[in-house]
C-alpha cells in the first residue's frame, strides 16, 4: 500500500554501528517504521513524502520512503508561487500535446505524424507526472 503525507513526528535511531538507521514516523494519524541505509538523516518533520508499506499485524513496516519535498525548501512564498508557475507551465504544455495528438489522430495518415504523435504521448506523460507532483506539493504546503 502506498501513502502520501506530510511527516509529523520523526524518531530515529542507529542501529548496528552506523550499519542500519531504525525510523519511525507519523502521518497523519497511522505511525510507520523501518530500517533502513545509514544515509536514512535527510528527512525532517514537515518533509513531504511517499511511503509504501506492509501491514504487519498492528505494525506498518515501511518498504520505501520517497521525499517528494522538503520543508525547508518549500515553505517560503517564493517558493509557493515558483511551484504554482511550474505547475501551471506543466498543465499548460500537456494540453499543448493533448492537441498535438488530436490533430494527429484526425489528419491524413503519415509516418512522420505517427512518430510525433508518439513523441507528444510520451512528452504528456512525462509533464501529466510533473504536474501531479507539482500538484501534491501545492495542495501539502498551501492547505496542509
Amino acid at each position: 500500500m502506498k501513502k502520501i503525507g506530510r511527516i509529523s513526528a520523526l524518531n530515529t535511531r542507529v542501529v548496528r554501528q552506523n550499519l542500519a538507521t531504525s525510523m519511525s514516523l507519523l502521518i497523519g494519524k497511522e505511525r510507520f517504521s523501518g530500517v533502513f541505509s545509514p544515509e536514512i538523516e535527510k528527512y525532517e518533520v514537515g518533509d513531504l513524502v511517499q511511503i509504501k508499506y506492509k501491514k504487519v499485524g498492528f505494525l506498518n513496516k515501511m518498504e520505501t520512503i520517497w521525499l517528494i519535498a522538503k520543508n525547508s525548501e518549500e515553505s517560503g512564498l517564493s517558493a509557493r508561487i515558483e511551484n504554482l508557475f511550474y505547475l501551471l507551465v506543466a498543465l499548460y504544455l500537456c494540453f499543448l500535446a493533448l492537441g498535438v495528438i488530436y490533430y494527429g489522430i484526425t489528419l491524413k495518415f503519415s509516418i512522420y505524424r505517427l512518430f510525433v504523435m508518439l513523441a507528444a504521448t510520451c512528452f504528456l506523460f512525462w509533464m501529466g507526472k510533473s504536474a501531479y507532483i507539482r500538484l501534491m506539493i501545492f495542495r501539502y504546503f498551501i492547505f496542509g
